[in-house]
């Protein structure tokens, strides 16, 4: 690895880079534990209007309405994201090609926000957890640039506790350039779904057609293999999670076919698909394929919500783009609500949600939540007016069984929700 070119800046909680030492990382286990129920409140992030800076919110419901007049903590600055890990909620800033702002919150026993600790990283475009760590991915996004970069944060110490480099032009081969697009823990592995790509300005590609999967050692990410098939298109999309591991351990990836190629059009040559890799192994199963194309007639997902027991709450469009902007006002991509069921490859069209032509945003990223209890997921979707220029946001439950929308809680005033999360309480 060449010496890496990127400063970690330290601010309030005097965060700084510490070598690897044994006990920097816990053991990787993915079999589940015995669980008790713990307190916790949902934290919630909205914009006032379509543009500004988060505010997070508190609520020890998903319904009702959310008074927000004279509440919640403004963040300092308008992309973040969220990512929860050892009883605390991060909020990352998007700084572009800048640093961006971290802060660390948890939920103290009043069931309010508690800023832990403030610091500064690079902007960062992928983040997974990994027992008490987030590792987290900026990927090289200009043509000059060969270097994607990862960070091992620990929520513990609140150290980041090692980093390194990746050649995402060797990696992805054949002239193009790996652009990672999640990471998720596999048994003691780390898969790290990536686009085969010419640059991030374009998003462009050579290989619309083919799926890739590199597969890590952790904690010190060497790379092992890279999983790859040609069935469907590269996995989820930019800021958009495509790969879940389920109760099981079996790995189940959404091919989403967001990617144009070199000519700027999107290939038809293969179909959305959702594929597998079963526990244990790192290579796709031949047997397994769910063609979402023949079943949604021709929809592409723009973004996915794992409610257990093989259920999926699928975002999808009528047309690909590589951002997978759900924005049905201004963009009119045909925003439709799917319940998916990977067991049985069933396939069941939602009701109740809004109409797709008011539907200005649904909740960022992959930052929606669900219990887990294979029945039920919540999605905040944001509406505009185009006439009045309301903008109006609200949470909905989606029932799998049913296949059905509703709307549980709603903004005190104009406004939209862009996450959803879950954090207990931390005494």
């Amino acid at each position: 690895m060449k010496t890496n070119k990127f400063i970690l800046f330290a601010v309030s909680a005097m965060i700084f880079f510490s070598a690897c030492k044994k006990n920097d990382h816990p053991p990787i286990d993915n079999e589940p534990e015995a669980e008790t129920p713990q307190e916790g409140v949902f934290v919630l992030a909205a914009k006032k209007g379509l543009a500004g800076a988060d505010v997070l919110y508190t609520s020890a419901t998903l319904e009702g309405v959310l008074e927000t007049e004279g509440k919640g903590v403004e963040q300092n600055g308008a992309d973040r994201s969220y990512v929860v890990q050892n009883g605390m909620i991060f909020s990352f800033l998007f700084g572009g090609s800048a640093p961006g702002a971290v802060t660390a919150y948890k939920i103290n026993t009043a069931k309010q926000l508690e800023k832990v600790s403030s610091f500064q990283t690079e902007t960062m475009h992928v983040y997974g957890t990994i027992g008490d760590d987030i590792l987290m991915i900026k990927n090289a996004w200009q043509p000059e640039e060969e270097y994607a970069n990862w960070y091992r944060l620990n929520t513990k110490t609140l150290q980041i506790v090692a980093q390194g480099e990746i050649n995402a032009n060797q990696l992805a081969g054949n002239g193009g350039k790996a652009f990672f697009t999640d990471l998720k823990q596999v048994g003691d592995k780390v898969f790290a779904p990536y686009w085969n790509i010419e640059s991030g300005r374009t998003f462009r590609t050579d290989f619309p057609d083919s799926t890739m999967i590199a597969v890590y050692s952790y904690p010190d990410m060497k790379l092992e293999k890279v999983i790859r098939d040609a069935r469907t298109g590269s996995i989820g999309a930019y800021f958009r999670s495509g790969i879940e591991v389920d109760e099981q351990g079996d790995v189940y990836v959404i091919g989403t076919k967001l990617g144009p190629d070199k000519s700027g059009q999107f290939s038809t040559k293969t179909p959305v698909a959702i594929m597998k890799v079963k526990k244990g192994t790192t290579e796709y199963d031949k047997s397994y394929f769910f063609n979402i194309t023949e079943a949604s007639g021709g929809k592409y997902i723009f973004k996915k919500l794992y409610l257990g027991k093989g259920n999926f709450l699928l975002v999808t469009g009528d047309k690909p783009n590589a951002y997978g902007t759900t924005d049905g006002v201004l963009g009119g991509y045909g925003i439709r609500f799917a319940i998916v069921n990977v067991y049985d490859a069933t396939f069941k069209w939602v009701t109740g949600a809004p109409d797709t032509q008011s539907i200005y945003r649904t909740t960022e990223y992959s930052f929606n939540y669900s219990p887990l209890d294979g029945k039920t997921g919540y999605l905040g979707i944001n509406l505009l007016d185009m006439n009045t220029f309301t903008f109006k946001g609200a949470v909905y439950k989606f029932d799998a069984e049913t296949a059905a929308a509703t709307e549980t809680l709603t903004l005190d005033g104009q406004g939209g929700f862009t996450s959803i999360n879950w954090v207990p309480v931390t005494p």
